[in-house]
């Protein structure tokens, strides 16, 4: 026996394609921009901190000013602060360092402001907060140098851990220096 099967072609029309293109991105830059440059990196070392704040410690002046330490580093990668970390430590006063955890864009398109808020972590003694806001205020930032006001609050939980009072909000001017890139 032979058994022969047939299959009918159909033939289905084409129907219209709707729109199979490639989805594309918008691509945008700051004004005044040079997308084909590469971006530079600058790291800054700290070279002086001038105390502001809190009120006790403005109040004893230059004495205690004589004292501070200040210690760290910015790099700074295309107008984003990428890495920082400041350590501080004053006679007599507790030793503090903060280490930035997120980056921090330092200039932003159509916006005046130019306060910017950093976070890290706070450590007061070697006891840590983490996700604590410093708040930046520029006051210059050139490829030699930069200058930063800075303030924060002291989270409660680092003042009674570290044994300090008295210190609720601190403020200072931080001035910093590029590293030789050679």
């Amino acid at each position: 026996m032979i058994a022969i099967v047939t299959l009918p072609l159909c033939l289905v029309s084409c129907a219209s394609t709707q729109g199979l293109g490639v989805p594309a991105a918008e691509l945008r830059a700051a004004t005044g921009s040079n997308l084909l440059t590469v971006p530079s990196e600058h790291v800054y070392e700290v070279t002086d901190i001038e105390l502001l704040g809190p009120a006790a410690t403005s109040e004893l002046g230059k004495s205690v000013q004589d004292k501070v330490e200040p210690s760290g580093f910015m790099v700074m990668h295309d107008g984003v602060i990428t890495q920082a970390e400041l350590s501080v430590s004053v006679a007599g006063l507790h030793e503090a360092s903060f280490v930035l955890t997120e980056p921090t864009v330092l200039r932003r398109e159509g916006r005046d402001d130019s306060v910017v808020y950093a976070t890290g972590t706070l450590s007061v003694e070697g006891i840590e907060q983490h996700s604590t806001q410093l708040k930046l205020t520029p006051s210059e930032i050139s490829d030699k140098s930069a200058e930063f006001d800075v303030s924060f609050a002291v989270p409660a939980t680092l003042l009674i851990a570290g044994g300090a009072t008295g210190f609720g909000d601190v403020s200072a001017h931080i001035s910093l220096t590029a590293k030789d890139q050679n």
